[in-house]
């Protein structure tokens, strides 16, 4: 019989630059600052405009139409969303309390990065691991939908105890930044599908879209630090505070996904995407959000882009661990029955081809 070899996965170079790109934002708004003071207050614009595109770019892909076919695996999918809604929530802010809490601006950014888990860019690295891509997919309008209705829960019950709270002005940044995009993009998505098809959208038209996104990303971090109170060396000396306790977050995460999948007697591939999931986080979604809630809080934005910026590493780590430990945990686990006619290494090739492919196109961080 002829051996099957999985294709070899990688990031693209964007993908692995990213850090140094978002690190290298931070230091040019920060240095514009210095030189412009007080004259870069106009830049605030560009930040409001440009955040709305980067949220309205994170959501254009995720179809919401396709909630349902999540429930075609209700229990790892009820174990994801209990991770990410209820334990995270709670966690981070006990992780904030326990080491952020003479710093409430950072105690807050840190709270906001963890609350909104990724929709999308996880599915890159769930493939890397050889996990459920197209569950994984199955997933995103959960994650989109569920953390728009709880963020303003989630603000004034958690963010709100930390740092005080403008109840005008979150409802104005969470129906700016959040609910505004999400409409626009459901309605935006399907006129293209509808005049252009589906094959040019999720092709050519997201591929592009993930460039865009990514500069215009950094156009808003420059702006943003540019137009803000300028950051003092005190504050830049908490940078190995933040990380740190953000490395323990993924830590802690991927060590409960981990355990609860073998409790729940998950395979591999499922416990791999519960694994992202429920580590990789939607940062763009509050960027907007803390720009109008807090605003002359660049703390609060800095311990935001600091997220990402931990994050690439750590999620290459846990998929380099999952895979390490794939034959010893999980050799044991009985493997899903082929196809007639077709030997177990063909079915295990067409799902990863079918869901992989997908996934390794995806652009959304």
């Amino acid at each position: 019989m002829a051996q099957h070899t999985a294709p070899h996965r990688t990031l693209s170079v964007r993908d692995e630059t990213k850090p140094f790109i978002l690190i290298g934002a931070v230091i040019i708004g920060i240095l514009l600052n210095h030189f412009l003071g007080t004259g870069a207050g106009w830049l605030l614009w560009v930040v409001q405009l440009g955040v709305f595109f980067v949220i309205f770019a994170v959501m254009l892909p995720v179809e919401i139409t396709e909630v349902s076919r999540a429930f075609c695996k209700v229990k790892p999918t009820a174990l994801a969303l209990a991770i990410n809604f209820v334990c995270i929530p709670l966690f981070i802010w006990a992780a904030g309390w326990l080491f952020l809490r003479q710093f409430p601006d950072v105690w807050a950014g840190v709270i906001l990065y963890a609350l909104t888990p990724c929709i999308g860019w996880y599915l890159i690295f769930t493939d890397l691991a050889e996990g459920d891509v197209a569950w994984g997919m199955a997933l995103l309008p959960w994650n989109i939908t569920l953390q728009i209705l709880l963020m303003p829960l989630y603000l004034w019950f958690l963010v709100g105890k930390v740092l005080p709270l403008d109840l005008g002005a979150l409802a104005g940044s969470i129906l700016l930044y959040l609910v505004v995009p999400f409409v626009l993009a459901y309605l935006v998505q399907h006129l293209v599908i509808a005049r252009r098809g589906r094959a040019l959208f999720f092709g050519p038209l997201k591929k592009t879209l993930g460039e865009v996104k990514l500069w215009a990303l950094v156009l808003v971090i420059v702006a943003m630090f540019a137009s803000q109170s300028s950051l003092g060396i005190r504050d830049l000396g908490l940078v190995a505070l933040i990380i740190g306790v953000l490395i323990l977050f993924f830590l802690v995460l991927f060590a409960l996904a981990l355990v609860i999948g073998k409790l729940a007697h998950l395979p591999y591939a499922e416990n791999a995407t519960l694994s992202f999931t429920t580590t990789a986080r939607n940062s763009e979604a509050v960027i907007g959000v803390a720009v109008s809630a807090f605003p002359g809080h660049p703390l609060v934005y800095f311990a935001i882009i600091l997220g990402p910026i931990v994050e690439l590493p750590m999620l290459l780590v846990i998929a380099r661990v999952l895979l390490a430990l794939k034959p010893h945990l999980w050799s044991k686990v009985a493997p899903e029955a082929p196809a007639p006619g077709s030997s177990e290494a063909e079915t295990q090739e067409t799902r990863a081809s079918t869901g992989g492919s997908e996934a390794t196109q995806e652009v959304i961080s």
